[in-house]
Parts: structure tokens; sequence; C-alpha cells
């Protein structure tokens, strides 16, 4: 009864862990799916195999019959679930994203305001508007994507990107935005 206890509880939090941590570093730290997964790895791998040789040394030690085992198991697992609870304390500031919970003169709003993401600087554009691919322009406001930054041309490619000629972003001087800046040092994010 108690493995099946421990079983369940460990499965659990494996299941959580699995589903959304990757998710998780994606969005907070901007690392590729993959790159989330290998971390994630990394992360767990050493310390379950050290756990494994010292929990094997100490039941050797300490002279530990299976059904000990099982109730040190079942209480350890309870307590690092109760635990693992207090992570749904943690909570992240909002980035501000114009159209989303900042108007595109960077005046926050509330998310129930049925924002729109289009303005006059971008309505011509045919801007796709359900497309999420971040710039952050050089005013600090970041944009759900160069189209709707009002964007014209840009310069490199890939994550060196940089917009330019962006009708959208009020500034003193030639208006710009980088692509996936958004992630790296985004308005609301030290760097």
């Amino acid at each position: 009864m108690l493995f099946i206890l421990i079983s369940v509880i460990q499965f659990n939090a494996f299941v959580n862990m699995i589903s959304f941590m990757p998710k998780y570093i994606e969005q907070q730290y901007g690392k590729s799916s993959s790159d989330a997964i290998f971390l994630i790895g990394i992360y767990n791998l050493p310390p379950i195999c050290i756990g494994y040789i010292i929990g094997g040394l100490i039941m050797k030690k300490f002279k530990i019959t299976v059904k000990q085992a099982a109730h040190i198991g079942c209480w350890l697992s309870l307590l690092e679930y109760l635990l693992h609870f207090l992570s749904f304390l943690v909570t992240c500031e909002n980035s501000s994203v114009v159209g989303i919970n900042t108007s595109y003169e960077g005046i926050p709003q509330d998310l129930y305001m049925g924002n729109n993401v289009l303005a006059n600087c971008n309505v011509d554009c045919n801007c796709p508007s359900k497309i999420w691919d971040p710039v952050c322009g050089n005013n600090g406001l970041s944009y759900l994507s160069a189209c709707l930054a009002g964007c014209e041309t840009s310069i490199g490619m890939g994550i060196n990107m940089v917009f330019q000629n962006c009708s959208c972003i009020q500034t003193s001087g030639n208006s710009s935005a980088l692509y996936f800046e958004f992630f790296e040092k985004s308005p609301n994010r030290s760097p």
C-alpha cells in the first residue's frame, strides 16, 4: 500500500515537471524547447544518481529493512510533495506587451479591456494579430511581432535581426526593434 502511495505521489510530481517545466524555462529564460529539456536533464540526473548511492549506503549501514524503507520513502515523498506546493507561491511580473497589456502610447492597461493589437500605425500592414513573434523596440516596449510594431525593413538574420523604420515605435531619431530581445532583455526584466 505504501509503495503505491509513493508511486502515485512521485508520478504526479514527475508528470507536472515534464509537462510544465520546459514551457516555463522557454518563456522565462528564452531557451528553445531542446535546450530547456537538456537543462532539466542536467539538473535532475546528478541528484537522482547521488540519491540512489547515498540511499543504498544508508540502508546498508543502518540495516534498514524493506518495510522500514517503504515507510521512510512514503513520508519523505509526502513531505517533498507538500513542499512542492510552495512553488505555487512564486510569481513573476508580467511583461509589458503592446496591444495586450500596454497601449501603443506605453500606458499600462488591464487585460480584460478588450485590447486591440492593431493601431493607426500598423492597420495598413495587414499584420496577423494572433502570431507570437515578439520584438523589443528601442522605446522600451515589447510588441507581438515586427509587423505589429510597424517595421518596414530588416537587417541581419535569425536572432541578430534588427528591424528598422518602425512606425509604431515612438522615439526621437530612428525607430528600431530587436528580434527575440524580448526574452533576453525585456523591459521588465533585469539583464
